[in-house]
């Protein structure tokens, strides 16, 4: 009896150290997969912020940096799909995760320059190459874009995955605070360089996608306000947090589907831009706000209710939590790259210059307003597991 017992006991010690090995196996591959990403983005920069563009060199300079960066973007798209549960985060990681942000950060600093010099070269260089730089310099700034995004929509899957976020909460928190500062950071350099850009032209017209930007936004606001009517109590939670965790991902998926028609037909470059879409835009803006300022509001209520709630419905519900608050970050950076991925299509800037230019920066506060309410509803979720050791 006494040897069965420790043959037991033997096993158990053998399947904790191999899940520590797994685990710690997860967490090498990531931080390597990150320092690489890393190193990728550095060269990408100092790629831009070496770049002096001349009439003679310009439309291959910028094609060959918008081919860097679109590269660079499939290789976080590649790492953030390889991810899988459970993922255990270490400080490395997290470390890298910031440096990113921040070198994003400095990449959308620099392309800012260069939309500068390529200004400089507006009145001594043929309109056609002036065109051809305009459309990679727009592009270019909706890139650098994408990459910040796709980061901050990475770190929002660690985060889902992760096995010990209890542990690593505040460092969690602290990176969550840092990538949502750099986002606004860059957000608003890659505004100046659009602004730079569209100083160099002038003319024309389309609303396709209003019907779908409008009902995706009366949808979203529906959303909104029952989120914010939704009573919790300690036996509902559960099952009202999955239900908005569903509703809200419907809504993000519509909002990808309309993304991604649009994506593809800026490969023709067959979008033509109408103030009404920026219009639609931005009410989409502001109705991701919303939701997210709703559901920021219902984890404070859930806070409140977790000393009384039954650890399993806790676990239930910061699933959710954390997924949904993923899904809004994710719809809130689609909506922000489809006005991008507009402009850079549009040959009639110079008609609605002042109406881009303001509806851009009315989509950026937005946008800071709804990464700052996901920040502070993952902080929720993060403090109720640790707390309860979920």
């Amino acid at each position: 009896m006494k040897k069965l017992i420790q043959q037991k006991a033997l096993m158990l010690i053998s399947v904790m150290l191999l899940s520590m090995f797994v685990n710690n196996a997860y967490s090498s591959n990531l931080s390597m997969s990150l320092e690489s990403l890393l190193t990728d983005a550095k060269s990408v920069n100092n790629q831009i912020s070496t770049t002096t563009l001349s009439a003679e060199t310009m439309c291959t300079d910028l094609l060959n940096i918008n081919k860097s960066a679109e590269s660079l973007i499939q290789d976080i798209e590649t790492v953030s799909a390889s991810l899988s549960a459970p993922l255990t985060i270490d400080l490395e990681s997290l470390q890298r995760i910031e440096d990113l942000s921040t070198e994003f950060v400095s990449m959308s600093s620099n392309s800012t320059a260069l939309s500068l010099n390529l200004t400089a070269l507006n009145s001594t260089t043929d309109m056609l190459a002036i065109s051809n730089g305009l459309s990679a310099m727009l592009r270019l700034a909706d890139d650098i874009g994408v990459m910040a995004d796709r980061i901050l929509e990475m770190s929002d899957k660690i985060l889902i995955m992760a096995d010990n976020i209890g542990l690593m909460a505040d460092r969690i928190i602290v990176t969550q605070q840092i990538q949502s500062d750099n986002l606004a950071l860059t957000q608003s350099s890659i505004l100046a360089t659009q602004t730079n850009a569209i100083a160099l032209v002038s003319v024309a017209n389309s609303d396709s996608y209003n019907a779908e930007f409008d009902a995706q936004t009366l949808a979203g606001n529906v959303l909104s306000i029952d989120i914010a009517a939704t009573l919790l109590n300690q036996l509902n939670m559960a099952r009202e947090w999955a239900e908005i965790a569903t509703d809200i991902e419907a809504l993000k998926i519509q909002v990808e589907t309309t993304h991604a028609s649009i994506s593809s037909a800026a490969k023709s470059n067959t979008v033509y831009i109408d103030t009404e879409s920026y219009s639609a835009l931005a009410d989409m803006s502001i109705m991701a706000s919303s939701i997210a300022i709703a559901t920021q509001g219902l984890a404070l209520a859930t806070e409140g209710l977790s000393p009384t709630t039954s650890d399993l419905r806790l676990d239930e519900s910061m699933g959710s939590i954390l997924q949904l608050s993923a899904d809004i970050g994710v719809m809130a950076d689609r909506i922000l790259e489809m006005a991008d991925l507009i402009l850079a299509m549009a040959d009639n800037i110079g008609l609605t210059a002042d109406q881009i230019i303001a509806t851009q920066q009315l989509q950026s506060t937005n946008y800071a307003t709804t990464l700052a309410s996901v920040e502070a509803t993952q902080a929720v979720a993060i403090s109720i597991i640790a707390v309860n050791s979920l």
